[in-house]
This record gives structure tokens, sequence and C-alpha cells, in this order.
């Protein structure tokens, strides 16, 4: 017997057989950061050659890690996962350290506070202030929900007012020439550090689990400054956002229905041989491998509908 098979407004509709896709999506999806479970680390040092190495210290207790909010933008076309760019990851503000906006004396509110701090030698303080990333990467195959974060490429945003920068002051008590003080501008794109990011889905929500460790080195006046952002981003989307794209086979009287899956969800096969009339649960074998689910049933003579229900 042969087969025509026709896609149209989210239906697969063959000659005897009817496939329905609910649901099905595609595209981009927005995840929203959750900042309760999303936070980042900075670390780093200053290097020249008078003083050689000085580690990042915290100003005060926390004063180096802050959480983030903000969107992520990913394309998801199963089994695979893009970061097109787009992404707005937002440090939020942890505290009021020192300087203050410019570099000047006092204070004022900042995502990070540092200090570096030298008896005789050097007093430096530094503020982190509108710490804003974006994140971008090739298309990769998400493996059981996993794919390696070291093909992300993460971005300061530097198109924004105002600018991710580091203000800072730094005193030399033996030496006032050496004073100096002002604004650092945090530029440029850094490699993510090789780790494993996932994909899951718990409680009707796609959630998103992106470890992040970057370096940026940059020169001012004072020496080489590295700046080290580690930590781990958490955003979540709705369930329903995930595409369903599927595959229909006939052969030796069994239909065989494929779709792409990921670890979360639970998948049900339903039937029935007219619309407007109860689904019932279609009688069958259901197999997962890594990346896709199939479900196998006999095919019979008469009209019959099959939709795949995810359950969240």
């Amino acid at each position: 017997m042969k087969f025509k098979s026709l896609v149209e407004c989210g239906a697969i509709v063959l000659m005897g057989l009817h496939v329905q896709l609910q649901p099905v999506w595609a595209g981009p999806v927005t995840f929203t950061i959750d900042p309760a479970r999303s936070s980042i680390t900075l670390s780093g040092s200053l290097s020249n050659s008078e003083l050689g190495t000085s580690a990042f210290a915290a100003q005060g207790t926390g004063s180096l890690t802050t959480s983030y909010t903000g969107s992520i933008l990913a394309d998801l076309s199963p089994p695979n996962i893009q970061f097109p760019g787009g992404s707005m990851i937002q440090a939020n503000t942890n505290g009021i350290w020192k300087p203050a906006i410019g570099g000047g004396n006092g204070s004022a509110p900042a995502d990070y506070g540092g200090q570096i701090v030298k008896a005789l030698e050097i007093t430096a303080y530094f503020a982190g202030r509108n710490f804003l990333l974006d994140v971008s990467s090739p298309q990769t195959t998400l493996t059981n929900g996993g794919f390696d974060s070291g093909l992300l490429a993460v971005t300061f945003l530097t198109n924004t007012t105002p600018a991710p920068s580091t203000d800072y002051s730094v005193t030399v008590p033996l030496d006032s020439s050496e004073n100096t003080n002002g604004t650092l501008s945090l530029t440029g794109t850094s490699t993510n550090s090789p780790n494993t990011a996932y994909l899951t889905n718990s409680g009707g929500a796609l959630a998103l689990f992106m470890p992040v460790s970057i370096t940026n080195v940059l020169t001012n006046s004072s020496g080489l400054v590295t700046v080290i952002l580690k930590g781990t981003v958490v955003a979540t989307a709705p369930a329903s956002t995930w595409p369903l794209p599927l595959s229909v086979g006939l052969q030796n009287g069994q239909v065989s229905l494929t779709w792409p899956s990921f670890p979360g969800p639970t998948f049900k096969v339903q039937t029935t041989q007219a619309l407007g009339t109860p689904w019932t649960t279609a009688t069958g074998v259901t197999a997962v491998q890594a990346n896709t689910t199939t479900w196998t049933g006999t095919a019979t003579n008469s009209a019959q509908y099959y939709r795949v229900q995810a359950s969240f």
C-alpha cells in the first residue's frame, strides 16, 4: 500500500493513518535567569615589575560574589542547541564599595568590591560595575541533555550605558607619584572553559544549567590586571517551548513514531479513530535512546489518528 504524507498546521496526515503533533514549536527560546540559583565569583590579580603579582581580596564579606539576572537566548532544534547571541546576563549590585564611580574618593553601589593591601607597598581598591554579558556558540548536539560549555563565547556588552567597567584607586605610601585612579573598561570576548552544561526538565519548566569560567586580561597604568569570573547561571523557560518534530514509519504492519527527547518529560502516545471523540492510550512498545524516543505499535486498516503528549 502506498502512503501519501501531508504536513499542515502541526499535523501529519497519512492516507489511512493520521498523526497529530501536539505540541509543535521551533526556533528561538528565551530563558529567564533565576537569580536565586545564579551566581558568579570574581577573582584575579594585579601584576607589575615592582610588586610582583598580588591577588584580589574581598573588601567585605561576600563582596566578590554576586547573583545574576536577565535572559539567555537559545535556538532549540532537537536534538541540537545553539546560542545565537542576544542574551542579557546582568550582574546584580551586591553592596557599596570603594572607590566611588570614576575612581574618586568614597564609595558607591557596585556588583563587586575588591582590594589589594600590602603594608608600606600598595593599597588598591576596585569596584566592578554594570557587568553585562552575552553568550554565543555554534550549534551542538545534546547528549542525554548535556553539552560542552567550552563551546560558549562570553562577551562583555559594551553597547550599553553605562558600560561594564572597573573603577580603581591605587595608593603607594612610599611614592605618591605612583598613585593613580580611574576607570578600566571591560571589553572583549572570552572562550568559556570546558565543562558540562545541561538542559533538563522538571515541574513543567525547561532548566538551563550553564557553568561560567572566563578569564579577561587588561592593562592599565598600574600593571597587568587579570579578571576571572567563575560560577553557574541557571535559567528557565516554559516546557512548551521545546520543539517536538515527529517522524513516522510504517513497515511490516507496524507503525513507528520517533521524536527528539531529553531527560525529564514522560511521553504518551494516544490514538482515536475520529477527531472530536475521546483519545485513548495506544498499545505499543516505547524505546528511549540518548536523544530520541520511539514508539512502535500495530497498524490497522481503518483510519487512525495518533498524537504524542508530553508530561512535564
